[in-house]
């Protein structure tokens, strides 16, 4: 091809966002791979010294931080248990984390007042008998009277009762008492908070989830700090609020309340709990052409940083329309995303710009002018 026809056919694929560039460095033969033609993928592999052809655009990426909810594992009940009225704490010596059966006493206060208003009220109950015995032979009026009497001491005796009994603070279920919020002889005024029962054979988290996916009663995997661990989705509600930014990049997306069995105890309240739909890199909006596999299964886009080629595996988010996707992966600023190759380009080609006027040109709409200094390095480049 002479030189005018070659000027003319590289400024024809820039007009089309396709950019002609010279491979200097293919990382595949420092481990002896083949670089003939791949017959699985149609595509030549790129070698050292080839001529290619790219279609790349530049990257906006938005940072993780903007979709970051921290999640944790909560006890699947927890109940607050408060002071059921205005006294004197006499006891109070559960340890933290211990186990307890139903009706187990928590905290006890001080009984000394509920006892003479309970002898109190029984002396009235009994006075008021005595009142209605003498009245058995008066007038109805009279006997009806005694008999109200009657009726207001025995309430006034029931309550007593009771008031006596509440001062032993007990829990509702059998758990484990998570906190201690009161110490022996600590005065507490009634709906003060005394300690923290949690039940915790059940472990519970709430995570956006796809709505289409999501179906109450069927499982999905999520990671509790390291460990994989197969959840219980047991409702599917309207996405709570905290989660609102991860509306940008999902078609459709709902909160589920999932169910970690923890018969063995393994798991504990507070431990971080992470699902796919919160990313934790960069999310990119790509064209879907530049979706590829690696070896793995795992999904990667190919992107072209400081003139060398590279591999970014991704998780794949929402669909923009019918070409279009968001990503989450390691991308960095000044990335530009392949999005078509004349070749298979292996990660850390290192290319460099056929032309002057190739390495100025633009890629089309929403391009980035690559760098015009590449150099003909012939090792794997430094930081990559």
């Amino acid at each position: 091809m002479s030189r005018k026809h070659f000027a003319f056919a590289t400024a024809c694929l820039a007009s089309c966002g396709l950019t002609l560039f010279s491979v200097h460095f293919h990382s595949a033969n420092l481990h002896g791979q083949d670089t003939k033609a791949d017959a699985k993928g149609g595509l030549p592999v790129a070698a050292a010294g080839d001529q290619v052809i790219i279609k790349r655009e530049a990257t906006h990426i938005e940072p993780p931080h903007k979709y970051k909810v921290t999640l944790s594992l909560e006890p699947v009940r927890s109940v607050t248990l408060t002071a059921p009225f205005d006294g004197i704490v006499r006891q109070a010596d559960a340890k933290a984390n211990s186990k307890l059966q139903p009706q187990a006493d928590v905290v006890r206060l001080d009984t000394s007042i509920a006892k003479l208003q309970l002898a109190r009220a029984e002396a009235a109950l009994k006075a008021a008998t005595f009142e209605q015995k003498l009245a058995a032979d008066k007038d109805e009026t009279y006997k009806g009277l005694a008999q109200a009497r009657v009726d207001v001491a025995k309430a006034e005796a029931d309550l007593a009762k009771i008031h006596l009994e509440q001062a032993s603070v007990r829990t509702p279920f059998a758990g484990e008492l998570q906190r201690l919020l009161v110490s022996e002889g600590q005065l507490v005024k009634a709906g003060d908070p005394l300690a923290i029962v949690v039940e915790t054979t059940k472990m519970k988290v709430e995570v956006p989830v796809e709505r289409s996916a999501a179906t109450q009663g069927k499982t999905m995997p999520i990671k509790i700090e390291s460990a994989e661990v197969e959840a219980k989705i047991d409702a599917v509600l309207p996405l709570d609020a905290k989660f609102g930014a991860i509306r940008d990049v999902f078609e459709s997306v709902a909160s589920a309340v999932l169910l970690v069995d923890n018969a063995d105890g393994k798991f504990k309240a507070g431990q971080t709990v992470y699902v796919p739909l919160i990313p934790r890199q960069p999310v990119a909006e790509v064209p879907a052409s530049s979706i590829g596999n690696l070896p793995d299964g795992q999904r990667k886009v190919q992107v072209v940083r400081h003139m060398v080629v590279r591999d970014i595996p991704v998780v794949l988010m929402g669909s923009v329309g019918l070409n279009r996707l968001f990503v989450s992966g390691a991308f960095a600023e000044g990335d530009e995303v392949i999005s078509e190759s004349s070749h298979q380009l292996g990660d850390a080609f290192q290319l460099k710009p056929s032309s002057p006027a190739a390495a100025t040109a633009g890629t089309g709409p929403g391009s980035a002018t690559p760098p015009a200094n590449t150099g003909t390095t012939t090792k794997p480049p430094v930081g990559f």
